[in-house]
């Protein structure tokens, strides 16, 4: 058994500043899953390359639908917003299922979209956060874990997405799983994510993230 990346390494990260040598460990249907040995902690760092159709709007009403998380981030079996403390500024809660005989995972993390300057692009941060959520009987609380997004325009109505995220899985996981959620999750989730976004509601949505309105 090691204490290596679990399915949270679809969702979050550490170690933004962190020295990765990323290896190409699956290509499907143009989404890049590459991972990194971290030489300051013993988990893999995940990065994930891909486009989606999707304008800026559309994928920020998407990130901030927390309830929907359950529809196209791999593996979660709830989530719910717990606080907004601005129009891109969130706190929501995770439940993620991990296979028999481990017991599932939780998060409370704290989201934040920030415009890049000069563009139309922008940046997203999701970090654990501690102190919104009570502990849950029979759930294993992770407490280490950061993703960071980097959105660029790639032409009308298309996004590049970069996204790199590290995690603490907080406990043992065995390599076959961890192995696991560190290539199918990824790609999973961004595949989801290219069908969840089309849907009417996010088409439709009237965000303004330069303004800060939504």
């Amino acid at each position: 058994m090691k204490l290596l990346l679990s399915i949270i390494c679809i969702v979050l990260s550490l170690g933004a500043a962190a020295e990765y040598r990323w290896q190409l460990k699956k290509e499907t249907d143009g989404i890049k899953v590459y991972t990194s040995v971290m030489s300051d902690c013993n988990v893999k760092a995940v990065k994930v390359e891909c486009l989606v159709e999707a304008t800026p709007a559309q994928l920020i009403a998407l990130l901030l639908d927390a309830k929907a998380h359950e529809d196209w981030v791999y593996s979660t079996k709830v989530s719910k917003m717990l606080r907004q403390p601005g129009p891109f500024h969130q706190i929501y809660y995770s439940e993620m299922e991990l296979p028999w005989p481990l017991s599932n995972r939780d998060v409370v993390v704290e989201l934040t979209i920030t415009p890049q300057s000069g563009s139309s692009g922008f940046f997203v941060k999701a970090k654990a956060v501690e102190g919104y959520a009570p502990p849950v009987k029979d759930l294993v609380r992770v407490t280490r874990s950061e993703a960071n997004w980097t959105v660029t325009p790639a032409g009308p109505g298309t996004l590049k997405i970069e996204y790199i995220a590290q995690a603490d899985p907080a406990g043992a996981v065995p390599a076959w799983i961890a192995n696991m959620f560190c290539t199918k999750g990824p790609y999973e989730t961004f595949r989801r994510l290219r069908q969840t976004v089309a849907r009417p509601e996010y088409k439709s949505a009237a965000v303004n993230l330069a303004s800060g309105q939504r």
